[in-house]
């Protein structure tokens, strides 16, 4: 493993596919819980924490652990007495570090019906040792959530927060979702106001995206549902940038904003560490139905069927149904991707560090004593177009890299697709 690797930050991700129902805008990886096999799911999830740790071990690839993160589905419609054996499991065949990023998502009306019940259980998440919670609020109109599926309502999420803090819990994301049909800017303003008003740590912003095979993407086909506009979409993006600059957030990535710290020139310490991991091509260890993983230069992805998985892991092996092994291209092409989904944009050094960190680069980091030329040597066909964007104000390209501006952000695709 080369030097730059053994540095590199690691996370752990968590996949739980379970929850109360489907939204009817949702094409992740989910079913309703009723009646679905958990305790069997968070037991094969044990077995394949121990058969990854052990193949990190034989490899020589097990480092520290710097992130957890718990997602789905809803997480917190699991078992509190699965879900602390499995993390019992993965503490004790992973080295985690003391100061690790723990986050589990969890959705408004999940966490417990009755105010005890909710703090025994966020007492018992305390002892696994979360300490960031990822919430998802969509909206605080109750008309719109039950438009969209959810199960809570905006009293819930002013509850739910109550009995976080008052738990001790001092780093929360919230996530809003605009441009929901029959919405306009205005009530998707309203909805952040109220959102502000539990002065979250951390606020993912995303506009609904209509998705084939959802409710939503049906309704769209028969014609009962019609998509905003994306003029209308981006103006309402700008104005939310603008409010949660105005309220002292930092919009460090294309849909994330992180609540400033002391010093307001240094990057907040709210960012999602976690996220971070992936934008910055760090490694992580997927873990449970579906999940994916990086790790020394492979990229692979479990099975999404839930008998193959569950078989796998009774068989004892790993339930991985495709791996990828990263070529010199593929790192500089994901590593300006990601990287220009950060506010700092992608330095030419870091891409061209992800470049030969690849087997086939032919050579080492140590080779790249120019790494604007060797970039744009990479990149040769790509740089008269991405002239042409930063001649029109949507890139900006310097002696250090390439970054977004915020106009860029409504074409970013277009952009990143130069690279690709």
């Amino acid at each position: 493993m080369t030097a730059d690797r053994m540095n590199k930050k690691r996370g752990i991700y968590i996949h739980m596919p379970f929850c109360v129902q489907k939204c009817r805008y949702c094409a992740f990886l989910s079913f309703t819980a009723e009646g679905s096999p958990r305790k069997e799911y968070t037991d094969a999830l044990e077995k394949e924490i121990k058969l990854r740790a052990a193949l990190e071990r034989d490899n020589g690839t097990d480092r520290p652990i710097d992130t957890i993160y718990i997602g789905g589905g809803t997480p917190s419609v699991m078992d509190i007495s699965s879900m602390s054996e499995m993390v019992k499991t993965l503490k004790r065949s992973f080295d985690v570090k003391p100061d690790a990023e723990f986050t589990l998502e969890a959705n408004p009306a999940t966490l417990g019906r009755k105010d005890g019940v909710m703090l025994a259980k966020l007492q018992a998440y305390r002892f696994m040792g979360i300490n960031r919670f990822s919430m998802g609020v969509q909206s605080m109109d109750n008309d719109r959530l039950h438009f969209l599926g959810r199960i809570h309502t905006a009293e819930n999420v002013a509850r739910d927060m109550d009995i976080i803090r008052r738990k001790g819990f001092d780093n929360v994301n919230l996530d809003l979702m605009f441009s929901v049909p029959g919405e306009s800017g205005d009530d998707a303003l309203s909805d952040l106001e109220k959102i502000l008003s539990f002065k979250p740590e951390h606020i993912s912003c995303y506009s609904l995206q209509i998705e084939e095979g959802t409710a939503f993407g049906r309704m769209a086909e028969s014609g009962e549902l019609t998509e905003v506009p994306d003029e209308e979409d981006r103006d309402t993006y700008h104005r939310i940038c603008r409010r949660l600059r105005d309220a002292g957030y930092e919009h460090y990535e294309i849909s994330n904003f992180a609540r400033k710290g002391d010093d307001p020139d240094s990057p907040s310490p709210y960012r999602s560490r976690h996220n971070s991991l992936y934008w910055n091509m760090d490694e992580y260890i997927g873990l449970g139905l579906g999940a994916s993983g990086f790790i020394n230069g492979i990229r692979y992805k479990n099975t999404t069927d839930l008998g193959e998985y569950l078989a796998a892991l009774g068989e004892g092996r790993l339930p991985v149904a495709e791996e990828h092994k990263n070529t010199a291209f593929d790192n500089i092409s994901e590593a300006v991707f990601s990287g220009l989904r950060r506010s700092e944009g992608i330095r030419y050094e870091d891409a061209v560090r992800a470049y030969m960190e690849a087997d086939d680069s032919g050579g080492d980091s140590t080779a790249a004593t120019d790494a604007g030329a060797v970039f744009w040597e990479i990149f040769a066909e790509a740089e008269k177009e991405a002239s042409e964007y930063a001649k029109r104000g949507l890139l900006v390209i310097d002696n250090e890299g390439l970054k977004l501006t915020e106009q860029g952000i409504d074409i970013s695709n277009s952009i990143m697709s130069l690279f690709v």
